[in-house]
């Protein structure tokens, strides 16, 4: 199932839409849930009733189609209650070490680094960065964003993997101080 969220004068989160799996035809899940949000807060009674919907618009079985317009897509959530970073990469990690000019983190290489990052307001796929110029020192990354239901504190593998709700692409763009010279 692939969900998009479209632009909306009438909410800040948007509006949820189910994409067919060629990302060619979309419908409106509003008569299932409004938003990502929303749909997320319930999941567990609203995402069968997503995927129908998917199955339908996939097997052409749906009047109220209209093309996917990737330039009306928001981010997936253009509000979030929170995320988390977490570096895996020991060389990423020394990366970031040499752009702070911090000494290394203890044990980074066996414990993974974890930040909290600003959640009130994603950029959208095809939008604009609000970057001044490069002078900033811009730096950007593509990775994995793993939406995650609840999980209880010291879950074990098979609890964390039944939380996750939607796997997504993102770009983490980040101002890294230059050395100086």
């Amino acid at each position: 199932m692939k969900l998009a969220t479209y632009k909306s004068a009438d909410s800040r989160d948007g509006r949820l839409v189910v994409v067919s799996r060629d990302l060619a035809r979309a419908v409106d899940a509003g008569g299932v849930v409004p938003t990502l949000q929303a749909a997320l807060d319930r999941w567990d009674a609203v995402a069968p009733r997503l995927a129908a919907l998917s199955d339908a618009l996939n097997a052409g079985q749906m009047d109220d189609t209209f093309p996917f317009d990737q330039a009306q897509a928001e981010s997936p959530l253009p509000r979030a209650y929170q995320w988390l970073d977490g570096s895996s990469y020991l060389a990423h990690g020394r990366l970031l070490d040499r752009a702070f000019n911090i000494p290394p983190i203890p044990q980074a290489d066996v414990i993974p680094v974890m930040y909290q990052g600003g959640s009130d307001d994603f950029l959208p796929p095809q939008g604009e960065a609000p970057f001044v110029s490069d002078e900033d020192g811009i730096d950007f990354e593509a990775e994995f964003a793993i939406v995650v239901g609840d999980v209880p504190m010291g879950a074990d593998e098979a609890a964390a993997r039944d939380a996750v709700r939607l796997v997504m692409l993102a770009n983490d763009w980040s101002l890294r101080p230059r050395p100086p010279s």
